[in-house]
């Protein structure tokens, strides 16, 4: 069962955990974000389409969504797009040119649906706007995430992605050297070439991200 969680007056998290026999549990969430305009972020896998599917519109409660972002195309993230732009029938999906491609690859998605987004340009939620970003990690040529200037908090995809030691449900329950270790592990399978990154560049990619206001 896959239960919705809010961790903000503005945002539901709707995780799912998957097993990853002698690894650990690899978190996949989707949210929420309550905006004016609502925003779904990302739908998970296809096994588990269903479920959280019907997740997503349980966090919805009333309301209907206006926007479906698609940080990227990996299958982990695109596996309820079809049954949400269905269920919705003025939901639009935002992505970029090549997200838009590559997704075709799975479901194609008429372009009269999606809002064509790429880094630096802003989307209007109405109470709202939010910019697109490339994150300082990404394993997909499309990556965008976000940062929501109401709760302050940065939609980065895979970026800070961690691989939980098995047992766990939430990074809360790690310690600071476990949680390094989670992370590292998750960048040593996702994105691998990071070890032979300029440091500086990407102290300089993480640095930009520091001053995003908060509330």
């Amino acid at each position: 069962m896959i239960e919705p969680r809010p961790v903000h007056s503005d945002i539901t998290v709707v995780p799912t955990f998957h097993e990853l026999p002698g690894i650990g549990v690899l978190t996949i969430n989707s949210f929420v974000l309550h905006a004016a305009q609502p925003v779904i972020v990302d739908t998970g896998t296809t096994a588990d389409r269903d479920a959280m599917v019907a997740a997503i519109i349980e966090a919805l409660g009333d309301t209907e969504p206006s926007w479906l972002w698609i940080t990227h195309t990996d299958a982990d993230h695109i596996g309820g797009v079809g049954r949400l732009l269905d269920r919705f029938p003025d939901l639009t999906m935002v992505t970029t040119y090549t997200g838009l491609v590559k997704i075709g690859t799975h479901a194609p998605v008429h372009p009269s649906r999606v809002r064509l987004l790429n880094p630096g340009e802003s989307l209007d939620l109405g109470d709202r706007a939010i910019t697109a970003i490339t994150p300082p990690l990404f394993d997909a040529p499309e990556t965008t995430g976000f940062h929501d200037p109401v709760s302050g908090a940065l939609f980065s995809s895979d970026c800070f992605g961690a691989i939980l030691p098995a047992g766990s449900r939430d990074i809360d329950q790690l310690d600071d050297d476990e949680l390094l270790a989670a992370q590292t592990l998750w960048t040593s399978i996702d994105t691998p070439w990071v070890a032979k990154i300029d440091t500086a560049l990407l102290t300089a990619e993480l640095d930009a991200l520091r001053p995003c206001p908060r509330p």
